[in-house]
């Protein structure tokens, strides 16, 4: 939604416009960016005034917190969700990457603020998001274990290094939704990135 487009002011219970003005933050930061988006842009979005927004989120650092936290959610539900229970492990694999090009197209927002606080190497959140893809990491690495044990994948596969060449490229997956990329060529990126890891081309 585009900032000059107002939500329309209406009386909601505190628990509604708080997921409301939350909703409108995670827009605000995606158009400005984790490092420059602001109460007042939320207030906007909203059609409320600022100091409604702090009566929420007190200061900068909580309205962050909570969009990140947010995001943060969102990851680890579907990554979890994608990589874990006992699907093989080439239908996981798939299942999450082809997931990430969905969410941007479904969830432009959630994605962009992901893939900007991703590269906010010199801010103050990007502990919290190290730590985040630490977890990350750890989901699919359990995933690659179950791989080598089941015969999968390659004895030698050293999962760490796999985990964050596979969640890495779920940041391309992403960018080439946003690009326009094409049903085909979305298909052949996600396919040699299963491959990547050591998972046999699928048979056609």
């Amino acid at each position: 939604m585009p900032a000059s487009v107002r939500t329309p002011r209406t009386r909601l219970a505190p628990e509604a416009r708080k997921a409301q003005l939350l909703e409108c933050a995670l827009a605000a930061f995606a158009e400005h960016g984790v490092a420059r988006a602001t109460h007042s842009h939320v207030a906007e979005r909203a059609g409320v005034s600022i100091p409604a927004v702090h009566s929420y989120f007190r200061t900068r650092d909580d309205l962050v917190a909570a969009v990140l936290a947010e995001v943060e959610t969102y990851l680890l539900d579907v990554v979890s969700d994608s990589l874990g229970g006992p699907k093989e492990v080439r239908e996981a694999l798939t299942l999450l990457a082809t997931r990430f090009a969905h969410a941007a197209r479904e969830k432009p927002d959630m994605i962009k603020v992901w893939l900007d606080w991703s590269t906010g190497v010199r801010a103050d959140v990007w502990p919290h998001y190290m730590a985040v893809l630490d977890r990350l990491h750890a989901i699919a690495q359990k995933l690659f274990l179950r791989g080598k044990r089941e015969g999968v994948l390659p004895a030698s596969l050293n999962v760490r290094a796999a985990a964050r060449i596979y969640l890495g490229g779920g940041h391309t997956v992403a960018l080439m939704q946003f690009a326009g990329a094409g049903k085909r060529d979305l298909e052949t990126l996600i396919e040699q990135l299963v491959m990547g890891v050591g998972v046999e081309a699928a048979r056609r």
